[in-house]
């Protein structure tokens, strides 16, 4: 069973200082830049609702991709 603890952010929001804007302004709706966010981001985004079907199944597909490989010896 996977754990999470928050939502990724929307493509494109930014690197980490930018996500921190991104979720505050959402968040608060005295915020500046709030109506441009809601309106930008996604419809609905709740950073703290997780899809954990579609988080484990990517983890599995990628389990897949990365399994060990098993080593073939050669002789001498």
């Amino acid at each position: 069973m996977l754990e999470a603890a928050g939502r990724c952010p929307p493509e494109d929001v930014g690197g980490a200082p930018a996500s921190a804007e991104y979720l505050d302004a959402i968040s608060d709706p005295t915020h500046p830049e709030h109506e441009h966010m809601r309106l930008w981001g996604p419809e609905h985004f709740d950073p703290n609702v997780i899809d954990s079907k579609a988080l484990e199944a990517a983890v599995n597909a990628l389990s897949e991709i990365w399994k060990p490989r098993r080593r073939v010896t050669r002789s001498k």
